[in-house]
């Protein structure tokens, strides 16, 4: 089997502001805002945020409905990004642009990982790897 694509797709209320904050966080290359949905482009896999309608319209043929009721998510997205400085560009950038910082930054023996929420509550980890370190 050849896979050819990844995607990852999670409800969002305000698709505007889902791309004005990942537009901060990732910058205007990745990032890019089709009617009601927010593509994120991420190496090897694209992340779609769209409006929670839109979002149950496609669960349909599942004949699956999104909870949102209880607002609590059982996800986590993952990015590496090159350098110390840029993990924790991108948790400030998060934070100044609406999310909220989760827990304190973690230090490991190959790098760091550091924690967020975006406006709709969705936990993302930003990690570096430290090449130097040799793990």
């Amino acid at each position: 089997m050849q896979l050819l694509q990844a995607a990852f797709s999670l409800p969002v209320t305000d698709t505007a502001r889902t791309h004005r904050f990942y537009t901060r966080v990732f910058g205007n290359e990745i990032c890019e805002l089709d009617s009601n949905t927010v593509s994120v482009a991420l190496p090897g896999m694209t992340v779609f945020f769209i409006e929670r309608e839109d979002f149950n319209l496609l669960l349909k043929p599942a004949e699956v409905e999104g909870d949102f009721v209880t607002e609590k998510f059982t996800s986590m997205l993952s990015v590496t990004v090159g350098s110390r400085d840029e993990a924790y560009g991108s948790l400030k950038s998060a934070v100044e642009g609406g999310g909220t910082p989760c827990g304190q930054a973690v230090p490991y023996p190959w790098g760091m990982a550091a924690y967020f929420k975006d406006p709709d509550q969705h936990l993302w980890e930003i990690i570096w790897r430290d090449m130097k370190a040799g793990l």
